[in-house]
């Protein structure tokens, strides 16, 4: 039995080791249609084992776009009882020889199975037009998402569509490889080409399945928002200029589509309790999320709560209350791991139920920290389980993002960013007051930052953004919270990831390309 090793490493700072995956090729079983890919039930499943795929990979694409976002702490704890995870990602300490992530941040895996089901499911004459469409729709949608990811972490990547074992068995190392496109931009190209053949393939059905935790078209129609709204503001390549206009009327047609199919919940913090509360899972704001269910799988947050056994006697509220011991009943034994700064909590302003709903606030003598509390499930007999789901589009980023793209066109954001802020704010927010397209933009990050903590935003949001001269709001320096990297040649470079030293040296489609700016680092 011949097999190919496809080197899938997660994150360096999160787990200690990367894990070399063997993809055992076997045309006899896996492939054939012989015991399995016969019928509508079997489909059903394989998609529920995509799906399944992408939550492992959850704590994946929660680093690749929240880590160097600039509102984690590193190094110490407030606690005093933890070292911090992460600490040369989130303070852009990514070199060639500590890149951070490994292996294309591991997503191929998850590709490659994806590439598998559509490679089936065309083929799959016992399938119904109706029923093939909308399988196809969902993993052309799949598809595009990783590949989103893959090209704004690392840009040129390569574009893996067949699953070789069933169409070529390869028969060398080289064959087993593909190379980097030659471009960005045929890489988003392509990603572009994977929507609308998503789309087309929805034929415009909306049905959503399994409480929304499962892809559906208006999963495709928010991706199909964020890749043309990056298209019109984002450098792809130098010697290809932006469409701008025409790229964000595609977005904003996509969003308004979704807009009014979903519903802002009425309490901010309810809609996340999806552990805690069931009848909030796939409630009206959801449109896409990761499911935890208790019993069946547990996300990764309990990695930002202390430990029952912190001594945190004398620490006070924002209230002036003393907080008990155990203030957040985590019942938990490990370590805090990850921390957000006191910044991001006083960007809130008096009222905003975000505040509280997202952090607990702790506070003695000169020492404030913050505890994220966003996600910590519910208590069954007496054992935190973290079990809310986690979501990847929601009705709040419809409305922002389609305040961002009014903002580019011109047009006043004003309803949409009310719409947000009503809601946080009980309907007594503070009035936006339109101004020019730099104070909107900056008005409209800071309105995401809020909403979406840890919701794994924040980074592409400072990169896609821009200021009144169209420089990312990834270089800008002079705000709170905003800029992380300098303008100059010893940061600028650090938009896009390193490509690990292990994948460079193994795949030889490579011939050794490194990112720009990180030769020898």
């Amino acid at each position: 039995m011949k097999k190919i090793f496809v080197y899938c490493c997660v994150i360096i700072a999160v787990f200690t080791s990367c894990k070399e995956i063997d993809l055992e090729i076997t045309p006899e079983d896996y492939f054939a249609s012989g015991s399995f890919w016969k019928n509508n039930d079997q489909v059903a499943g394989a998609m529920l084992g995509l799906h399944s795929q992408l939550r492992s990979q959850q704590q994946n694409l929660w680093s690749l776009g929240e880590l160097r976002a600039g509102t984690l702490r590193d190094g110490t704890s407030f606690t005093g009882t933890a070292s911090l995870n992460s600490a040369g990602i989130i303070t852009q300490d990514i070199r060639e020889s500590a890149p951070g992530i490994t292996g294309w941040a591991g997503l191929y895996g998850t590709i490659f199975q994806v590439n598998n089901f559509i490679y089936q499911v065309e083929k799959a004459d016992y399938l119904t037009d109706a029923q093939k469409g909308y399988y196809l729709g969902q993993a052309y949608g799949l598809r595009a998402f990783y590949y989103f990811y893959l090209f704004r972490t690392f840009g040129r990547v390569p574009l893996v569509t067949e699953p070789q074992a069933a169409v070529n068995t390869p028969t060398s190392a080289d064959q087993a490889y593909k190379a980097r496109t030659d471009t960005e931009k045929e890489t988003f190209d392509f990603i572009k080409s994977e929507i609308d053949k998503s789309e087309k393939s929805f034929s415009g059905n909306y049905e959503t399945k399994n409480q929304k935790a499962q892809w559906s078209l208006a999963a495709t129609k928010m991706l199909k928002t964020e890749v043309y709204l990056w298209s019109a503001k984002v450098n792809i390549d130098e010697q290809s200029p932006k469409n701008t206009n025409a790229d964000l009327q595609l977005a904003k047609a996509a969003v308004e589509e979704v807009i009014p199919k979903y519903n802002l919940v009425n309490n901010f913090a309810e809609q996340f309790k999806s552990a805690s509360m069931p009848t909030m899972k796939g409630n009206a704001e959801m449109i896409f999320v990761i499911r935890y269910l208790n019993g069946e799988a547990t996300s990764f947050f309990n990695n930002f709560i202390y430990a029952a056994s912190d001594d945190i006697t004398g620490y006070m509220d924002d209230n002036g209350q003393v907080i008990p011991k155990d203030p957040l009943q985590t019942g938990s034994t490990g370590l805090i791991r990850y921390e957000y700064k006191m910044d991001l909590y006083r960007l809130f302003e008096k009222g905003d139920t975000r505040a509280n709903a997202s952090f607990l606030n702790f506070n003695k003598g000169n020492t404030s920290a913050v505890v994220f509390r966003k996600f910590l499930g519910t208590l069954i007999d007496g054992v935190r389980n973290y079990s809310d789901d986690y979501p990847i589009y929601r009705a709040a980023e419809a409305y922002l993002l389609l305040a961002e793209i009014k903002n580019k066109l011109g047009e006043d954001p004003t309803a949409e960013i009310m719409a947000v802020r009503n809601r946080a704010y009980g309907g007594q927010a503070p009035l936006f007051h339109n101004g020019s397209f730099e104070a909107n933009e900056i008005a409209i990050l800071y309105e995401r930052t809020k909403e979406f903590v840890s919701e794994g935003k924040r980074w592409f949001d400072l990169r896609r953004m821009q200021d009144g001269n169209g420089l990312p709001l990834v270089f800008r320096k002079n705000l709170n919270l905003v800029g992380v990297l300098d303008n100059n040649d010893a940061q600028k470079h650090k938009i896009l990831w390193p490509i690990d030293l292990q994948t460079l040296t193994e795949d030889p489609q490579l011939n050794d390309q490194q990112n720009p700016g990180y030769k020898g680092t």
